[in-house]
């Protein structure tokens, strides 16, 4: 029976409340052939006095020689031998017989090198309640697999790192986490394991267990951060034209980049410039989110205004 070495990545910054149950939960997994790669990202507190306490053969703990959530995880993977791997933050957890259970299904497809495992998301906030995700339609199989990223676009669902497991094959195919990203990270280079991937398989039976800490990167709210942001949004919506490059595509990619700019306004000017060059670069009309006061407003004064006055 194939037994394959799965590898669990995990960048580690200033998670000392999280990373000891994060590692023993990892470590009751209900497959055992697994190892742990932790990448200290210069952490300021406690973590890296806790986490070495369980270096073992099956956990190995390094520290970053970059900086960056990023380049932590692409030296974790430089670092692995799994064939298959699991990006997990340093504060989250899984259900324990998660990756048995993706992994089974995996090892079902004829071509499990090409494809990559996906599972629903628990949000567990500091208060102890828990949220699963309301009105998600994205657990089925994708064939190919970007059609679970067009689905995610379309506002059917969404998800975690760890939500996934995936053959090292996809991942090399795909390209490393780009290192220069500094919001959205996991969204870009998700959406390019998607378009790698011949097939999305879902696992529903198991859950990602997914802290709400209002940590991370995605709190950043420097300009930089927001041209990253938006930068990542323009390379996702190229890889959806790339594969399908029809009015209906465009309308969802629309959809979604306005959507973020009335959501998150005020942002740079010039990321605004720049979507708006993206989207007339594709030939493609700026569709205002569905609210009747923006539909008016911009039907009168046009949506530049409306989102300047009254996002």
């Amino acid at each position: 029976m194939h037994n394959p070495l799965v590898s669990i990545l995990i960048p580690l910054y200033n998670a000392e409340q999280y990373i000891e149950e994060t590692i023993t939960k990892a470590l009751e997994q209900t497959y055992s052939n697994i190892e742990l790669i932790i990448v200290d990202d210069h952490s300021t507190d406690n973590s890296l006095k806790i986490a070495p306490k369980y270096a073992s053969e099956k956990v190995h703990i390094y520290c970053n020689p970059k900086k960056g959530g990023n380049s932590a995880r692409n030296y974790a993977f430089e670092k692995c031998n799994g064939e298959y791997i699991k990006f997990m933050d340093a504060d989250d957890y899984m259900d324990n017989n998660m990756i048995e259970a993706q992994l089974k299904h995996l090892l079902a497809e004829k071509s499990p090198e090409n494809c990559v495992a996906f599972s629903p998301v628990i949000m567990r906030y500091t208060d102890g309640h828990d949220q699963f995700q309301l009105h998600r339609n994205i657990d089925h199989d994708y064939t190919p697999g970007i059609e679970l990223l067009i689905d995610i676009w379309r506002g059917k669902g969404w998800h975690c790192p760890h939500c996934h497991l995936m053959h090292r094959a996809v991942m090399e195919k795909a390209g490393p986490w780009d290192e220069a990203v500094l919001k959205n990270q996991d969204g870009e280079f998700f959406s390019r394991i998607y378009a790698a991937a011949q097939k999305a398989v879902s696992v529903k039976t198991v859950n990602a267990i997914w802290r709400q800490t209002n940590n991370g990167v995605s709190r950043q709210t420097s300009d930089k951060a927001w041209r990253s942001f938006f930068e990542t949004h323009r390379r996702i919506a190229e890889l959806i034209l790339s594969y399908q490059d029809n009015e209906e595509s465009k309308y969802i990619c629309s959809r979604y980049i306005c959507s973020s700019l009335f959501e998150h306004y005020p942002i740079p000017k010039d990321c605004i410039t720049d979507q708006k060059l993206f989207l007339k670069k594709h030939h493609i009309k700026l569709v205002v989110p569905n609210r009747r006061r923006y539909k008016l407003l911009s039907s009168i004064f046009g949506w530049e205004f409306t989102l300047k006055y009254f996002a």
